[in-house]
């Protein structure tokens, strides 16, 4: 032991260990100076807003475009560089852990460089205090984590996107599934609406029932062998309208838009369904095909339609289709008498002097184009449409449209076959 103490003593000694730690300084200094992290010591203020004046700073402050002089030299405090946006949150921050006695504070946000640019950054750092408690100083560090919060900021704003979708989409009659490229379409995913067939998302995805299990069995074959070919010939989406049968025995209609996903080698992996429930469309298509057929019994559906809508406020249509059907006008082949409560004769019409797309207010005509588009494209036999007309007096009137589409043993649409009724007083009091 007296060894010991008589070599701590020497001179000598005490040298070699002053080096030593002179040595090993230097190298961590080295270390922090060619690393990410940037070592500061703050001087605590004794105010309630604190500006940190910097008594050192690592060599690395370079990093952000300072030198360590703007520092040390006081012309530039640590809290000229913090964002001013996050400056209040982090001096609260700061004060708060310092005033209930905490030693460590760990807060993440933005500093501004010297060339003006916003980097985010992780600062650690430690509480100092002296005998009485007192806080003198902050020792801590800062660490750039500006690419990896850009990352996380943006899967928050995908996943917000992706919620707000779910949400649009389970608050809409669209029901939206994944189906494996297997037998009877087991799911891997199934939107939360498709509570409105009876059963859960779950349901689907654990396979306690399968999408094909709900297919009305008169429509079975017609969707199976529909997936089939369009598997074969390479098509990629298709649409196709069927019955589907819910947990409660109840009998909906749906179109259902399906889009086939193809691994890298051609080979068929998925199908994503998007189901839109249109059974009150189609019950109404149903029921103005069965008037129509109705009708027909009984006269030549002109006759019947002169007969029945001339003495009605309903004002009867047969336009015939033309080959651009985006910029349709919609040539008239016949017209009801009554088409004067606005105005114009039939004759007008009927000579192609006046084109039924010449009356509809301009603002609305490309929406009815576009939406009737839409329709045919779909395979959609059924168009309805609330617009504005202009009367030969210019006067602007409400109108609604019911149209039923007509098409040729090749699919081709021909005709529309529909009325329009004047709502004006209507929408007025709505």
């Amino acid at each position: 032991m007296g060894a010991d103490i008589s070599d701590k003593n020497d001179p000598e000694v005490c040298e070699n260990t002053l080096d030593e730690v002179l040595e090993r300084e230097k190298v961590l200094e080295k270390i922090i100076n060619n690393g990410p992290v940037i070592a500061f010591l703050w001087k605590a203020d004794d105010t309630p807003e604190e500006k940190w004046p910097v008594e050192y700073v690592s060599d690395n402050v370079s990093l952000l475009g300072y030198t360590v002089e703007d520092f040390t030299s006081g012309g530039l405090l640590y809290a000229d560089i913090v964002h001013p946006d996050d400056l209040p949150e982090v001096e609260t921050e700061l004060s708060e852990i310092r005033d209930e006695g905490g030693t460590v504070f760990v807060k993440e946000y933005r500093i501004r460089t010297k060339s003006g640019e916003d980097r985010w950054v992780k600062e650690q750092t430690f509480i100092q205090r002296n005998d009485e408690g007192d806080v003198t100083h902050y020792q801590g560090t800062i660490f750039d984590i500006t690419e990896q919060k850009n990352k996380e900021m943006a899967l928050e704003e995908a996943l917000n996107k992706q919620m707000s979708l779910e949400n649009a989409i389970n608050n809409s009659s669209t029901m939206v599934f994944l189906w494996r490229a297997e037998e009877f379409l087991p799911a891997d995913y199934a939107s939360e609406n498709v509570s409105r067939l009876g059963y859960s998302a779950e349901d689907f995805i654990l396979g306690r029932v399968n999408y094909s299990d709900l297919v009305h069995p008169d429509d079975y074959a017609k969707v199976s062998n529909k997936l089939a070919e369009k598997c074969e010939d390479g098509s990629n989406s298709y649409t196709q309208e069927y019955r589907l049968k819910s947990r409660d025995g109840k009998i909906l209609w749906v179109s259902q838009g399906t889009f086939i996903q193809r691994g890298r080698a051609g080979n068929i992996d998925y199908f994503q369904g998007v189901v839109q429930d249109i059974t009150e469309l189609k019950e109404r298509e149903i029921e103005l095909r069965e008037s129509f057929e109705r009708q027909a019994e009984l006269l030549e559906r002109k006759q019947a339609l002169e007969t029945i809508v001339n003495h009605s406020p309903v004002v009867a249509f047969l336009w015939k289709a033309g080959s651009d059907d985006e910029m349709e006008l919609w040539p008239v082949e016949f017209v009801s008498d009554n088409i004067t409560m606005f105005g114009y004769s039939a004759d007008e019409f009927l000579s192609g002097d006046i084109l039924y797309g010449d009356i509809i207010h301009p603002d609305d005509l490309p929406e009815v184009q576009a939406e009737l588009s839409d329709i045919c494209d779909e395979g959609g036999t059924v168009f309805v449409k609330e617009y504005r007309i202009r009367t030969k007096s210019k006067e602007q009137r409400w109108v609604e449209e019911k149209t039923f589409i007509q098409r040729n043993d090749d699919g081709v649409v021909t005709h529309y076959q529909g009325i329009i009724q004047d709502i004006t007083e209507l929408k007025q009091k709505g």
